[in-house]
């Protein structure tokens, strides 16, 4: 009884933070392995870490977007 509506909560937390993330334009480490075993089975998956370095890598290249 206890353990299903604390998955189910779970799940919602985890639907509503993913949201939020898309809101705010960060990265979604779950989606991207989810995308990248269904679509590019081929590839390796980066770790934690690999995505974010490279998300940053991605979002400001070489420096910041502005001066301020």
């Amino acid at each position: 009884m206890w353990g299903s509506r604390y998955r189910s909560a779970r799940a919602g937390l985890e639907q509503m933070l993913r949201v939020v993330r898309r809101v705010a334009g960060m990265p979604d480490y779950a989606a991207h392995v989810e995308h990248l075993a269904r679509c590019h089975p081929d590839r390796k998956v980066p770790s934690p870490k690999e995505f974010f370095q490279e998300y940053v890598r991605a979002r400001y290249g070489a420096g910041p977007t502005r001066c301020c």
